[in-house]
């Protein structure tokens, strides 16, 4: 074998092991992936919702999920506010926005189509 083809499958060896996700990558993809199934089999239950919230505060942590987790962490306090609101009857007008609110947190969670 020639030096140049040696060479060229060590370079390419070398490129494909920097494109291949880290261990830290899968690991990230796996806690966004656990808190949209927390999310998702949650139903709308405030106390399902909490729970969800330990998966989010590690999310945070993540510099690659920080943003996602800032605004998700705001929608999920607006819908517990919401059905707060609700349950001690200061809420009334607020049975839509609730629906609403949560209707925007499963879309955001919801499974991406792969192509």
């Amino acid at each position: 074998m020639s030096m140049n083809k040696l060479l060229m499958i060590v370079v390419t060896c070398v490129f494909l092991a920097g494109c291949a996700p880290t261990t830290a990558q899968k690991e990230d993809t796996k806690l966004r992936e656990a808190y949209s199934v927390c999310i998702n089999k949650a139903e709308g239950s405030p106390d399902k919702i909490a729970s969800c919230q330990t998966v989010l505060d590690v999310l945070k942590q993540e510099k690659a999920h920080k943003q996602f987790a800032e605004q998700e962490t705001v929608r999920v306090v607006d819908y517990q506010r919401c059905l707060t609101a609700r349950k001690t009857g200061d809420g009334q007008a607020y049975a839509d926005d609730c629906g609403k609110i949560w209707q925007e947190i499963r879309a955001n969670n919801s499974p991406k189509p792969t192509n």
